[in-house]
């Protein structure tokens, strides 16, 4: 109990003499000085640019018209040679006669010549391409247009099992 006492004692002695009251000395907190921001900056207004054109499209000039017409009159086993005054678009006014089996199919070919159509059959002719001739009593008529090249071209004809073909080739004079 002694200790107690004398802790006692001492923190009484330690009141009365102003222990106790201590001071805090003020804070001197000194806050960093404020830093003004940058001045805002404002960006150069913006310039829209003319705006641009374009220029019309061209445009190819349709061909005025087929150059003139051929008249060929395509029969079961034929072949033809005729001849146009010039390259370009023509129309074929085709006459079929004497056919027995229907439909009769008529296609451009690439041979420019009978001897090269009747060797080489329709691996010369475009097969996606092709007019249709429907006989009646062993006739048809088509007319279509052809663009000839220079070199000229040839027109087979011939049933689907091609038990009938024939043929025209025209060249250019």
């Amino acid at each position: 109990m002694n200790v107690r006492h004398a802790l006692l004692a001492s923190c009484l002695v330690l009141a009365s003499c102003g222990a106790s009251d201590t001071e805090t000395a003020p804070a001197t907190t000194t806050a960093a000085p404020a830093t003004t921001a940058a001045p805002a900056t404002t960006a150069a207004p913006t310039t829209t640019a003319a705006p641009t054109t374009t220029a019309a499209p061209t445009t190819t000039a349709a061909p005025a018209g087929p150059l003139g017409e051929v008249e060929i009159l395509l029969y079961p086993d034929g072949g033809l040679e005729t001849s146009v005054s010039s390259a370009g678009l023509w129309t074929m006014n085709v006459t079929g006669t004497d056919w027995t089996v229907a439909p009769i199919f008529v296609l451009n070919c690439t041979a420019t010549d009978i001897a090269t159509l009747v060797r080489t059959g329709t691996n010369t002719c475009d097969l996606t391409q092709f007019q249709m001739g429907m006989p009646s009593d062993g006739a048809f008529s088509l007319s279509f247009d052809v663009m000839i090249p220079e070199d000229g071209l040839c027109i087979g004809a011939g049933d689907q099992g091609q038990v009938e073909s024939a043929g025209v080739c025209i060249s250019v004079d």
